[in-house]
């Protein structure tokens, strides 16, 4: 009587089938080494090397360019806001006014006053906000609580 225990198929690990079949392409290897220096020689790099390193080079200058421009920028545009700061100071040419330094306090004092009583107003509101929420929860803690009753 004939066996009808299916035969095992070999298991095999897909490296093995690459290692075996024969590949149409040439392998990536090492970079040839000067002797003199011991670094990579560009010269002596087969031309798929060549073109690998060309593209890391290309890449990392572009991400050091474009890290240098976003310092530039950022620093242009901190420059332009501190100079549009003091733009009052200025006349209409640009040249600085035959202003005293006392108006130049003065006009610094008031700005700090203003900035002040901004920040007053701004506590005062949030003061008033804090109270009004608590009205707030509290009213709907009796709504709640006479919805239980009825219930």
């Amino acid at each position: 009587m004939p066996d009808n225990k299916p035969t095992p198929v070999p298991q095999v690990h897909p490296s093995n089938i690459a290692a075996n079949a024969k590949s149409k392409r040439e392998r990536l290897s090492p970079a040839p080494l000067d002797p003199l220096s011991g670094r990579s020689d560009p010269s002596q790099m087969k031309p798929h090397q060549a073109a690998l390193r060309q593209a890391v080079v290309d890449s990392f200058n572009a991400k050091k360019a474009r890290t240098f421009l976003q310092k530039q920028v950022h620093h242009i545009s901190t420059n332009r806001e501190l100079a549009d700061g003091i733009k009052f100071l200025f006349d209409e040419q640009g040249r600085p006014p035959n202003m005293p330094i006392e108006d130049i306090v003065e006009e610094r004092r008031m700005v700090e006053y203003h900035l002040m009583w901004v920040e007053g107003v701004l506590n005062e509101l949030r003061h008033r906000l804090i109270k009004i929420r608590e009205v707030e929860d509290y009213a709907f803690e009796m709504l709640a609580r006479a919805a239980d009753k009825k219930k």
